[in-house]
């Protein structure tokens, strides 16, 4: 992986093609996507991409919003029932400037406004805490800073970091610890790294092994699965927030999981997001597994 996975994900970054049937919101097909989450409500799924936020479920896959509201979303996360916060740049049909800094929807996609450092961030990585969500990090591709919020994304300050092997923006995934929202882990090209002081300082804790993604599942343990690369490879869990990990025997080929996320109600769902537009769910905690879509076909 190394060098080579931050060199695709910017060469993916450069196009999108999503399909749409005439006069519906309906998707046949998509490209790139930078983020997905479980609905609060069900077992459909959001997935944010270039082109809007669409709903996957399984009678449809649909662009959610009226177009002014179908921005290019970035880093993305659903924090209540019905409220999502996201970043990244205008639709063509709004009227937002860019950079969206931090935008918020009460009504599950439908509307966005902006909340936070409008016109000024670019948040391609927004991680909320799982224990207090009221603790939120972000890192702004447009300038490579870390920023941190401890009020639900309303307010931001700027983290100086120290001791990461790269510009912040080269980071590819990041996680808090439920409990102690300080604690990051942070998956490298070159190595996991931790900081106990929230970004402000970072130290190598393995240099064999890495992650192209983090979810933790529950506010109230350390449970963690993470998509591994390095002397392990493929989809992991962890009971003890990354310090032992236990394979769950999914592995991708030629291609690396980059968004996951687990069901709000059912700890047994899990669903992937790869970085060349595949998804993939599973109902049994791994044992078994669908293939929603491939390289950003549908799989009806």
């Amino acid at each position: 992986m190394k060098k080579g996975l931050m060199a695709s994900m910017i060469a993916l970054s450069l196009f999108v093609i999503l399909a749409c049937s005439n006069d519906t919101n309906q998707i046949d097909s998509f490209m790139h996507i930078h983020g997905l989450e479980y609905s609060q409500h069900d077992e459909s799924i959001f997935l944010a991409t270039h082109m809007g936020l669409i709903n996957l479920n399984e009678d449809s896959w649909e662009l959610v919003g009226e177009p002014e509201h179908q921005h290019d979303f970035m880093g993305y996360t659903i924090i209540d029932e019905d409220v999502m916060i996201s970043s990244g740049h205008p639709g063509v049909r709004s009227d937002y400037v860019d950079p969206l800094g931090v935008i918020i929807s009460n009504d599950s996609g439908e509307t966005w406004e902006p909340i936070a450092l409008y016109k000024e961030v670019d948040f391609h990585l927004l991680h909320v805490n799982e224990g207090n969500q009221e603790f939120m990090y972000g890192i702004d591709v447009y300038n490579s800073n870390l920023y941190r919020s401890k009020n639900g994304g309303y307010d931001w300050e700027m983290v100086d970091t120290t001791g990461l092997p790269g510009p912040v923006a080269s980071v590819l995934s990041l996680t808090s610890h439920p409990q102690s929202p300080d604690y990051l882990l942070a998956g490298t090209e070159t190595g996991l790294y931790e900081s106990s002081d929230g970004g402000q300082t970072w130290a190598l804790k393995e240099s064999n092994l890495s992650a192209s993604s983090f979810q933790t599942l529950d506010s109230d343990s350390e449970d963690l699965v993470a998509y591994l690369f390095g002397e392990k490879e493929g989809l992991y869990f962890s009971e003890d927030f990354g310090e032992t990990w236990a394979s769950l025997y999914f592995r991708v080929d030629d291609d690396y999981i980059m968004y996951i996320s687990n069901h709000p109600t059912d700890d047994q769902m899990l669903v992937l997001g790869s970085m060349k537009q595949s998804i993939y769910e599973t109902k049994d905690f791994g044992k078994t597994w669908e293939v929603l879509a491939e390289e950003g076909n549908i799989k009806n």
